[in-house]
C-alpha cells in the first residue's frame, strides 16, 4: 500500500461541544455591552489601521513621484533636444547667409 492510499484510522476534527445554555448569555447581552465591545475592537485595531494607511500613502507618494520624475525628465530632454536643434539650425542658416559667423567645435581636455 502506498502512502497516498493510506487513510488514517482516526481523523481529528476541530469541533467544540457548546452548551446551549451558555449561548443564551451571549444572545441576551444588552446593546450597550455590544457597542462597548465594538468600540474596544475598533480602538485595538486603530493603530494597525493607521500604520497600514501610512504605508499605503507612502507607497502612493513614491509611485506618483517616480511617475512625475520620468515625465519631467522626458519633457526636459525634449526641450533640450529642441533648443539644440534650433541653435544648430540658426547657426547653419547664419553661416549660409554669409554674416561672418561660423560654427566651431571645441574639445576641452582637463589636465
Amino acid at each position: 500500500m502506498t502512502a497516498s492510499n493510506h487513510v488514517p484510522r482516526f481523523i481529528p476534527t476541530l469541533t467544540e461541544v457548546v452548551d446551549p445554555a451558555s449561548l443564551q448569555n451571549v444572545v441576551d447581552r444588552p446593546q450597550s455591552d455590544l457597542q462597548a465591545l465594538v468600540q474596544q475592537v475598533q480602538r485595538d485595531l486603530q493603530p494597525m489601521l493607521e500604520r497600514r494607511l501610512q504605508e499605503e500613502f507612502e507607497q502612493f507618494q513614491r509611485t506618483v513621484l517616480v511617475e512625475q520624475w520620468h515625465a519631467m525628465r522626458k519633457r526636459l530632454q525634449q526641450d533640450l533636444d529642441d533648443m539644440v536643434r534650433q541653435a544648430i539650425a540658426h547657426g547653419v542658416t547664419s553661416a549660409d547667409s554669409g554674416d561672418g559667423t561660423t560654427i566651431t567645435s571645441r574639445v576641452s581636455t582637463d589636465s
